[in-house]
């Protein structure tokens, strides 16, 4: 209980959680996070398709959950381990990307 990791971990989740579309649970001992994404609302088609917009619009890199075997594409991978202020940083990125973003047939 309690230390870094945890507070990271928590930090995150939370700020997961809030963005409109996304929806995450904490994990319970790993580094890193598995946020599902609502595909319908930002018409995602191709998982690949949408971390690539993402490092291109916010320099934000994530990973595909289909990089993982995930058979959807409604997931992505956020690694735990950087310090509050950059988690905070990139998620806040991601927010402002998934404001208005719809991915193109």
């Amino acid at each position: 209980p309690g230390g870094r990791l945890r507070e990271q971990r928590d930090i995150a989740c939370q700020m997961l959680n809030e963005i409109p579309g996304l929806s995450c649970v904490k994990p319970k001992g790993a580094f890193y996070a598995f946020p599902r994404v609502d595909t319908e609302r930002f018409h995602i088609k191709d998982d690949m398709q949408f971390i690539k917009d993402l490092l291109r619009a916010k320099k934000v890199l994530l990973v595909q959950g289909t990089g993982f075997n995930w058979p959807d594409p409604d997931h992505f991978r956020v690694v735990l381990l950087p310090a509050k202020e950059d988690l905070k940083m990139a998620i806040n990125q991601i927010g402002e990307f998934l404001a208005d973003y719809r991915q193109e047939d």
